[in-house]
């Protein structure tokens, strides 16, 4: 179960030319099982070690990519704060 781990989002653009960026990213006050519409955001996290904030950023671009989205795309994760294990939500 990932309830109780953090919802971290993050904004991607991808062009034609397979240029990527992260717009921001962006982490949830309350925990995975609060909805989102629910759920104070703050941009940009608060609480992501630099290790946790380059590995989802690694696996946004790399989605983004794989799908071969053209323009922008909002990715997010459920992230467990004690073993930096994450699920595509």
């Amino acid at each position: 179960s990932v309830a109780g781990w953090k919802e971290i989002e993050y904004e991607v653009m991808r062009d034609s030319a397979d240029n990527c960026i992260i717009v921001c990213n962006m982490e949830n006050i309350d925990p995975v099982g609060v909805h989102t519409g629910d759920s104070i955001v703050v941009a940009p996290s608060q609480t992501l070690n630099d290790i946790q904030y380059q590995m989802l950023r690694t696996a946004s671009v790399e989605i983004i990519r794989y799908l071969k989205i053209e323009g922008g795309c909002n990715v997010q994760y459920a992230l467990n704060p004690n073993s930096n294990e994450y699920i595509v939500i």
